[in-house]
Protein backbone atom coordinates (compact mmCIF):
# COMPACT_ATOMS: atom_id res chain seq x y z
CA UNK A 1 0.00 0.00 0.00
CA UNK A 2 1.43 3.41 -0.90
CA UNK A 3 1.09 6.53 1.20
CA UNK A 4 -1.59 7.75 -1.22
CA UNK A 5 -3.58 4.56 -0.64
CA UNK A 6 -3.35 4.67 3.15
CA UNK A 7 -6.65 5.41 4.87
CA UNK A 8 -6.92 8.73 6.67
CA UNK A 9 -6.60 8.33 10.44
CA UNK A 10 -9.86 8.53 12.29
CA UNK A 11 -10.59 11.49 14.50
CA UNK A 12 -10.83 10.42 18.15
CA UNK A 13 -14.45 10.28 19.38
CA UNK A 14 -15.53 13.69 20.66
CA UNK A 15 -12.18 15.22 19.79
CA UNK A 16 -10.21 16.93 17.13
CA UNK A 17 -6.97 15.80 15.59
CA UNK A 18 -4.11 17.93 16.79
CA UNK A 19 -0.96 18.86 14.99
CA UNK A 20 2.02 17.01 16.34
CA UNK A 21 5.67 17.93 16.32
CA UNK A 22 7.64 15.25 14.50
CA UNK A 23 10.97 16.87 13.63
CA UNK A 24 13.09 19.94 14.16
CA UNK A 25 15.59 20.88 11.48
CA UNK A 26 18.64 22.90 12.47
CA UNK A 27 21.00 24.46 9.96
CA UNK A 28 24.67 24.12 10.76
CA UNK A 29 27.98 24.88 9.11
CA UNK A 30 29.01 21.36 10.19
CA UNK A 31 25.92 19.12 10.53
CA UNK A 32 27.81 15.98 11.59
CA UNK A 33 29.71 17.93 14.25
CA UNK A 34 26.45 19.52 15.47
CA UNK A 35 24.77 16.10 15.72
CA UNK A 36 27.76 14.75 17.66
CA UNK A 37 27.57 17.75 20.05
CA UNK A 38 23.84 17.17 20.73
CA UNK A 39 24.48 13.45 21.19
CA UNK A 40 27.16 14.16 23.83
CA UNK A 41 25.44 17.15 25.45
CA UNK A 42 22.12 15.40 25.95
CA UNK A 43 23.38 11.85 26.41
CA UNK A 44 21.53 10.63 23.30
CA UNK A 45 22.38 7.15 22.05
CA UNK A 46 21.42 7.43 18.37
CA UNK A 47 24.26 6.26 16.11
CA UNK A 48 23.60 8.33 13.00
CA UNK A 49 23.27 12.10 12.47
CA UNK A 50 19.47 11.85 12.79
CA UNK A 51 18.78 12.03 16.52
CA UNK A 52 15.59 11.44 18.47
CA UNK A 53 14.71 13.21 21.71
CA UNK A 54 11.31 12.79 23.32
CA UNK A 55 9.90 11.23 20.16
CA UNK A 56 10.94 14.23 18.05
CA UNK A 57 13.61 13.90 15.36
CA UNK A 58 16.48 16.37 15.38
CA UNK A 59 17.73 16.86 11.82
CA UNK A 60 20.88 18.75 10.92
CA UNK A 61 21.33 20.26 7.49
CA UNK A 62 24.17 22.19 5.93
CA UNK A 63 23.50 25.88 6.49
CA UNK A 64 23.17 28.27 3.60
CA UNK A 65 23.36 31.46 5.63
CA UNK A 66 26.44 33.67 5.39
CA UNK A 67 26.67 34.11 9.15
CA UNK A 68 28.55 31.42 11.10
CA UNK A 69 26.17 31.49 14.09
CA UNK A 70 22.53 32.22 14.77
CA UNK A 71 21.82 35.95 14.61
CA UNK A 72 18.83 35.97 16.99
CA UNK A 73 19.18 32.87 19.18
CA UNK A 74 16.34 33.86 21.54
CA UNK A 75 13.76 33.61 18.75
CA UNK A 76 13.67 29.84 19.17
CA UNK A 77 14.70 28.02 22.33
CA UNK A 78 14.85 24.23 22.24
CA UNK A 79 13.79 22.77 25.59
CA UNK A 80 14.97 19.35 26.70
CA UNK A 81 13.65 17.76 29.88
CA UNK A 82 16.25 15.65 31.63
CA UNK A 83 16.01 13.25 34.55
CA UNK A 84 19.36 14.30 36.04
CA UNK A 85 20.24 17.93 35.39
CA UNK A 86 23.58 17.67 37.23
CA UNK A 87 24.70 14.91 34.83
CA UNK A 88 23.58 17.07 31.88
CA UNK A 89 25.46 20.02 33.37
CA UNK A 90 28.63 17.93 33.71
CA UNK A 91 28.43 16.86 30.06
CA UNK A 92 27.92 20.48 28.96
CA UNK A 93 30.82 21.71 31.09
CA UNK A 94 33.04 18.97 29.59
CA UNK A 95 32.02 20.22 26.13
CA UNK A 96 32.92 23.77 27.23
CA UNK A 97 29.41 24.96 26.44
CA UNK A 98 28.74 28.68 26.78
CA UNK A 99 26.07 29.28 29.42
CA UNK A 100 23.49 31.95 28.62
CA UNK A 101 21.72 31.13 31.90
CA UNK A 102 23.45 29.21 34.66
CA UNK A 103 21.43 26.47 36.34
CA UNK A 104 18.75 28.06 38.45
CA UNK A 105 16.16 26.54 40.73
CA UNK A 106 12.68 27.89 40.03
CA UNK A 107 9.30 26.87 41.37
CA UNK A 108 8.89 24.72 38.23
CA UNK A 109 12.25 22.95 38.53
CA UNK A 110 15.90 23.52 37.69
CA UNK A 111 16.56 25.32 34.40
CA UNK A 112 19.70 26.30 32.52
CA UNK A 113 20.42 27.55 29.00
CA UNK A 114 23.49 27.01 26.82
CA UNK A 115 24.48 27.88 23.28
CA UNK A 116 24.98 25.00 20.86
CA UNK A 117 27.86 25.10 18.36
CA UNK A 118 25.80 27.25 15.96
CA UNK A 119 24.67 29.73 18.62
CA UNK A 120 21.13 28.39 19.19
CA UNK A 121 19.69 28.51 22.71
CA UNK A 122 19.31 25.07 24.25
CA UNK A 123 17.46 24.96 27.55
CA UNK A 124 17.73 21.98 29.85
CA UNK A 125 15.02 21.47 32.45
CA UNK A 126 14.59 19.06 35.32
CA UNK A 127 10.97 19.61 36.33
CA UNK A 128 10.15 19.76 40.03
CA UNK A 129 7.76 17.10 41.32
CA UNK A 130 5.25 19.84 42.19
CA UNK A 131 5.47 21.55 38.78
CA UNK A 132 2.36 21.73 36.58
CA UNK A 133 1.23 18.51 34.89
CA UNK A 134 2.21 19.87 31.46
CA UNK A 135 5.86 19.85 32.57
CA UNK A 136 5.59 16.32 33.96
CA UNK A 137 4.61 14.61 30.71
CA UNK A 138 6.65 11.58 29.95
CA UNK A 139 7.60 10.43 26.46
CA UNK A 140 4.89 7.77 26.45
CA UNK A 141 2.19 10.48 26.63
CA UNK A 142 2.98 11.87 23.17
Amino acid sequence: MTGADAPAPETPPGGRRRARRRAITLESGAPDRAAAWYRQALGLTDADPLLTAGGVELRFTLGTADTPTTVEPARIILNFHVDDIRAAEARLVALEAVWARELERTRWGIIGTVLDLDGNYIQIVEPAPESPACLQRKEEHR
